[in-house]
């Protein structure tokens, strides 16, 4: 887990996911703000996917809470990393603390989030479904980015864009139905549709196909301004609407597969 973390935080680093290596002056801080979700959401992802797998496959329920714990600890080993990567940021206004205590905050909050959404997982029963939905959803995150970056649409999948509009605005089929709330209920569907392999409960497929969508919400609302202006406050507050759409479109993508379950094991109870 802390490999495949450090892993992707580098991958992110040099592909522009995380452009440390800028000026966050007046006009561009609200990138910091993406950045630092961006942060999050992968160290979220991560944890809550390692964490589950891992603590799967030890019995006892206090042991996998402690595999859970371990899990989410081994991710600090990204720490030098990040701080590292931190320190070529200039004119970081959002920054609390400073850049490198920024993204020490915004990698241990990603770290929790994804040990709680784990911990809560594991208690609540079987982990499978849950494990191959998200492992799903980590798949399409990254396939966004590979898609996004040869692209004019700033999708900013692992964290949503500072600049609302540019995500939202004229990038939706007609132009009337906005891209990601369409991409979530792709993802969502096809993250259900994992998790069926392994269960044909409807409370489980639609926890599998929307686990992923909750984490990169928080992860957003995890990242707070340093010192909040009018307009930080206000992308924030519009960040409910998006956060409706993401969860909302993968909340209708596994319902639609959910329900699909459940009347193809109907018709083979009738026969």
């Amino acid at each position: 887990m802390a490999a495949a973390l450090l892993a992707q935080l580098a991958i992110g680093a040099r592909t522009g996911l995380l452009p440390f290596d800028q000026s966050f002056a007046a006009g561009l801080d609200g990138e910091w703000l993406t950045l630092s979700a961006t942060v999050t959401g992968l160290a979220a992802v991560t944890s809550a996917l390692g964490g589950i797998v891992a603590s799967g496959l030890v019995p006892g329920s206090r042991a996998r809470l402690g595999i859970v714990g371990l899990v989410a600890a081994a991710g600090l080993t990204s720490l030098p990393f990040l701080r590292g990567a931190a320190r070529e940021a200039h004119d970081v206004i959002l920054a609390v603390g400073g850049p490198e205590s920024s993204v020490t905050v915004a990698l241990v909050v990603g770290l929790g989030l994804g040990a709680l959404a784990a911990g809560v997982i594991i208690s609540a029963g079987d982990w499978r479904p849950a494990a191959a939905g998200l492992a799903v959803t980590t798949a399409a995150l990254w396939a966004l980015v590979a898609v996004s970056g040869r692209t004019a649409v700033g999708l900013a999948p692992l964290g949503l864009p500072s600049d609302l509009l540019r995500a939202v605005n004229g990038s939706g089929p007609g132009g009337w139905l906005p891209l990601p709330a369409v991409l979530w209920v792709v993802i969502g569907g096809a993250s259900a549709l994992a998790a069926r392999r392994f269960t044909t409960s409807r409370v489980s497929l639609l926890l599998s196909g929307v686990l992923g969508a909750v984490l990169v919400c928080l992860s957003y609302f995890a990242a707070w301004p340093g010192e909040p202006y009018v307009d930080h406050l206000t992308v924030h507050t519009s960040a409910f609407g998006l956060t409706m759409m993401l969860v909302g479109g993968a909340l209708l993508g596994a319902g639609i597969v959910s329900l699909a379950a459940v009347r193809t094991n109907d018709r083979a109870r009738t026969t």
